[in-house]
């Protein structure tokens, strides 16, 4: 299948064997070996391009569920632009959740002016829920975006509602 389709399965539904899988891809296409280790090398040399730097991330899984992977916000937000200017960066879009319509953000943030305005991956383990993507706000303005929340000792809908309320700022503000 298309890589787009496969991104479409791992960032709309959080299809955690397809990322874990398509890493491995990744380093048996692009790189040494199809292992994690050949995967996160290709990664790596990705994000150098991308204009990331090492100490803004550390990665050990495809999927994002190793409690020792770590990442800045700056970083993802830097990533997220980035492949916003490329050729293929709304083809990457378009496989991302959209606010109140479909995926993992079917449920959230499904009124007006906020329905259909966010375009985000979704991301939860215990004590930590995060949303990045891209908002479109009220003016028309893109804006790349990343709410990462560790250690909170909220339950998971109030984390979420959170979250989603800076969303709505964000798309109300312009900021």
């Amino acid at each position: 299948m298309p890589l787009s389709d496969d991104l479409r399965v791992i960032n709309k539904v959080s299809q955690n064997l397809h990322a874990e899988l398509t890493l491995r891809l990744l380093g048996k296409e692009k790189g040494a070996s199809g292992s994690i280790a050949g995967g996160l090398e290709v990664m790596r040399g990705f994000l150098t391009t991308a204009g990331i730097k090492p100490e803004e991330y550390a990665f050990y899984d495809g999927s994002g569920l190793s409690r020792e992977n770590l990442v800045s916000p700056a970083a993802v937000v830097q990533l997220l632009q980035y492949a916003y200017r490329q050729p293929w960066g709304k083809s990457f879009a378009d496989t991302l959740p959209v606010s109140g319509v479909d995926g993992s953000l079917g449920e959230r943030l499904k009124t007006p002016p906020y329905k259909s305005a966010v375009r985000a991956k979704t991301g939860s383990l215990n004590h930590v829920n995060s949303l990045s993507g891209y908002a479109t706000t009220v003016t028309g303005e893109q804006v790349a975006f990343s709410i990462l929340c560790n250690n909170h000792n909220l339950p998971n809908k109030k984390a979420l509602e959170t979250i989603d309320r800076v969303v709505e700022r964000i798309i109300t503000d312009g900021r």
